[in-house]
Formats: C-alpha cells, sequence, structure tokens
C-alpha cells in the first residue's frame, strides 16, 4: 500500500513532485556516477562548478535574465536577504540609496530592513492594500540608486 503524501500550503519550500524527490534521493548517494554525494563534494571541485554553472544557465533561460545581471547564489532565507542585499549592493554608487517596489508585506519588510544600511525610497505613490502592483510609468526611479 503506497503511503498517501501530505499537502503542504504554508510559506517556504514547496511540495516537489515525486520524480524530482527520487532523482535527488538517487544522487544524494552518488551524484551523477562520481561515486561521492553532493553533500561530500568540495565547493572548490569542477564537480561543483558544473552544477553551479548549469544552475545559472537554467536560471537565465528560465527567467530570461541578461548577460549584463549578476546572478548572486546566496544562503539563508528571504528575510536573511532583506538584509544581505544592502548591506552588500547599497553602496555600489556613492549616494548609498536604494529604490524599491513595496508591494505586499514582504518587500514592505525588505525597504525597513534596508534603511539601516542607506537611503531608502519608495518608487511610487503610497497604496492603500496590496491588490496589484502599481504601473510601471508611475515609478520614480533613482538614478543614484545602487538596485531597485
Amino acid at each position: 500500500m503506497e503511503k498517501k503524501r501530505t499537502l503542504n500550503f504554508g510559506a517556504g519550500p514547496a511540495k516537489l513532485p515525486q520524480s524530482v524527490l527520487l532523482q535527488a534521493q538517487k544522487e544524494l548517494l552518488d551524484y551523477s556516477g562520481i561515486g561521492i554525494s553532493v553533500l561530500e563534494m568540495s565547493h572548490r571541485s569542477s564537480d561543483f562548478n558544473k552544477i553551479i554553472n548549469k544552475t545559472e544557465s537554467l536560471l537565465r533561460e528560465l527567467l530570461n535574465i541578461p548577460d549584463n545581471y549578476k546572478v548572486l547564489f546566496l544562503q539563508g532565507g528571504g528575510s536573511g536577504q532583506f538584509s544581505a542585499v544592502p548591506l552588500n549592493l547599497i553602496g555600489l554608487k556613492e549616494d548609498r540609496c536604494a529604490d524599491y517596489i513595496v508591494t505586499g508585506t514582504w518587500s514592505a519588510k525588505a525597504a525597513k530592513e534596508a534603511e539601516k544600511y542607506g537611503k531608502v525610497r519608495v518608487v511610487h505613490p503610497k497604496m492603500d492594500s496590496y491588490t496589484k502592483i502599481p504601473e510601471p510609468s508611475s515609478w520614480t526611479l533613482n538614478p543614484s540608486a545602487s538596485y531597485v
């Protein structure tokens, strides 16, 4: 009798297809036939570099990321990135400022956290509720911002 899988509607990791889990299980012991687990692999090895390069390539293709954009692989959850992004990027330009598009609770938290590291501007008029994304024509972007 096959065990019934639990449904997960919570925030965070999503439910994965059985085929993906089985592939991960197989490669957990012997990644791609190289004789070691990906968990045992040096982050400096050529095999690990192949994983990173392929992952970046697939992300660029899936999300249509232009070549003049950097793809950052960062550890930690979303809330940790609210600090990590401004801590690392807000100083890219002399004005130490960033533009934020606040469309809900999480982006509002990100903008608030970024205020610890520099000047933050919300690029669109204040919204009473988060039911839509403001039209880009209503945004006022700061050319001195280190990032949006």
